[in-house]
């Protein structure tokens, strides 16, 4: 209940304040579990990919988003769940394993962090590592804007076709291999328009 209120608040602000467009989203595969994976340039991507899925998302998100309580209570009516970027963080996996198992959608930002440039982007191999362990389909997506600013903005949405976890081809499973999966499908992310 909440998550749809939440949802339908962000639909209108981005599509009355801002000039929204969602590219690509016969791409998206209506059952089973799925790794939605985006670049991240703002705050405001954790509400914008939402609107693009029929299912709720359930994202992994920075701990520090929780700390305060009108953040915590939206980023909380959109499923997310804690994650400590410093560590591996356990709980976190556990999480993100039980909603892979329930067949439900994994929200993650694998750059970590606000990337505003494309050369800085530097993604974490966890999630690679996730979609190789769980054979989980990962569905691509970019999010494109045309200023910084969150108001009388173009954004463009950009879905890919979803990936099959045997198509990583990953070889080493050490977090080195890991990390350069990632940067592969990162580069996949960016290569959207």
């Amino acid at each position: 209940m909440i998550y749809r209120f939440a949802k339908c608040l962000f639909w209108l602000y981005f599509n009355i304040f801002n000039r929204l467009k969602i590219i690509g989203a016969d791409n998206i595969i209506q059952s089973g579990s799925l790794i939605v994976y985006a670049n991240h340039f703002s705050d405001a991507d954790v509400f914008l990919l939402p609107l693009c899925f029929k299912r709720q998302i359930k994202f992994m998100a920075k701990k520090s988003l929780f700390e305060t309580p009108v953040v915590n209570y939206f980023v909380k009516a959109y499923g997310a769940f804690p994650v400590n970027r410093d560590s591996s963080d356990i709980a976190a996996i556990k999480t993100a394993l039980k909603i892979l198992r329930n067949e439900e959608l994994l929200g993650i930002f694998p750059e970590g962090r606000r990337v505003r440039d494309i050369k800085d982007s530097n993604p974490k191999g966890g999630f690679a590592m996730l979609a190789h362990k769980t054979s989980t389909p990962l569905q691509p997506v970019r999010i494109k804007y045309k200023r910084k600013l969150m108001i009388f903005n173009s954004i463009e949405i950009i879905i890919g076709k979803v990936i099959n976890p045997n198509d990583i081809k990953i070889d080493d499973t050490s977090s080195d291999g890991y990390a350069k999966a990632s940067r592969k499908l990162m580069a996949t992310v960016y290569g959207l328009g």
